[in-house]
């Protein structure tokens, strides 16, 4: 069901005022067992939460802080949407198909990566949503490429960083955590001791833990590495922590500064050679999802947090776990004759391993 508010306005009344929000997610997203690879997990009390199907449109995570960063925009009187992403992107998907449906128009600047059949999908899709795409290929031409087309928009630009871990889009799973905790206190759910999510800047892995320390509950999060430890690492986290902390502590009477309370950790040994590159553990992993969901997976995100979720399983035996489902079950069009740029069409040239 599409909510009116979030429970976050409710729980700190005087967040509400000055908070740019709009609803875009149908929740509470269910938990349920994952019995159904618990044979291939070695063992049962797992549990997902169903965030693949936190909206008809596109699932995943970036929909809960969408709520509060298209808000902004609009807010901002924004027209063109700007961001950043892989190939595979999942931020650009949901970027694309909620800034069209809300009436921006969306610029998506696109790095390298490994492709993969996913990814191909990813680019038709992109394309035959709206998105205007420009592939930059390293990072430091896909930062620069992105600076252009923000100043290109001008007063009408609005971008957003990847990941989008600002103070501001970490709300959204602020509010899912207390969304969670309700769900335990009506007998839905069992509170998990580990909750594990896919992570790489952290907003969600560090939203979740804030929220859980504010519960006061001893839950840990576990963020499984997509991408290096140079990139993501846990001073890197200790900074989303700290930004958010106290940006709601500021503007929340009720909040308590909760950063030095919070339990997290980061596992990186599902990475393999860097972001997006397939191991046969994310192979496998991505095959679960399908059995857990009907969705078929991907290597980037979901079939490496499954491989961690696996091995987190065989070594916390008596722990209930929780896994975060942040790949969309949803899928948006991907024409096989979509108008994929030229800069792009490298990316359809020869066979995909996966």
């Amino acid at each position: 069901m599409l909510r009116t508010r979030p429970l976050l306005f409710d729980a700190f009344p005087d967040l509400e005022a000055g908070t740019p929000w709009m609803p875009l997610a149908h929740v509470p997203t269910a938990v349920e067992s994952c019995d159904a690879i618990a044979p291939w997990l070695g063992r049962s009390g797992v549990f997902m939460k169903r965030d693949d199907l936190v909206s008809p449109l596109y699932g995943g995570n970036k929909v809960r802080r969408w709520e509060f960063v298209l808000a902004d925009a609009r807010r901002r009187g924004a027209r063109r949407i700007v961001t950043i992403g892989g190939l595979a992107s999942t931020q650009a998907m949901a970027t694309t198909l909620f800034g069209k449906s809300l009436g921006f128009d969306v610029t998506v600047v696109l790095f390298e990566q490994p492709v993969t059949t996913f990814a191909r999908e990813s680019l038709r899709a992109l394309v035959h949503a709206g998105a205007e795409l420009e592939y930059a290929g390293g990072y430091a031409a896909t930062a620069w490429k992105a600076w252009r087309a923000k100043r290109r928009a001008g007063a009408d630009g609005y971008f957003i960083m990847p990941g989008a871990s600002g103070a501001l889009a970490n709300l959204g799973f602020i509010d899912a955590s207390l969304e969670l905790a309700q769900q335990v206190e009506r007998g839905e759910a069992p509170r998990p001791d580990v909750i594990v999510v896919p992570t790489g800047s952290a907003g969600t892995l560090a939203a979740l833990a804030l929220g859980c320390a504010h519960l006061g509950w001893s839950t840990e999060i576990i963020g499984v590495r997509i991408t290096t430890a140079l990139a993501t690492n846990r001073a890197m986290v200790k900074a989303v922590l700290r930004n958010t902390d106290k940006a709601l502590a500021a503007r929340a009477r009720g909040w308590r500064p909760q950063r030095g309370n919070v339990r997290y950790g980061l596992y990186g040994a599902a990475l393999g050679k860097g972001y997006g590159y397939p191991t046969e553990a994310a192979i496998e992993g991505a095959e679960q999802v399908r059995a857990l969901t009907g969705a078929v997976g991907e290597v980037t995100y979901s079939g490496k947090a499954l491989a961690a979720l696996r091995e987190i399983a065989r070594t916390r035996p008596r722990a209930t776990i929780l896994l975060w489902n942040t790949l969309s079950t949803a899928r948006p069009p991907a024409p096989p004759d979509a108008p994929v740029p030229a800069s792009l069409r490298w990316a359809f040239e020869g066979d995909v391993r996966v």
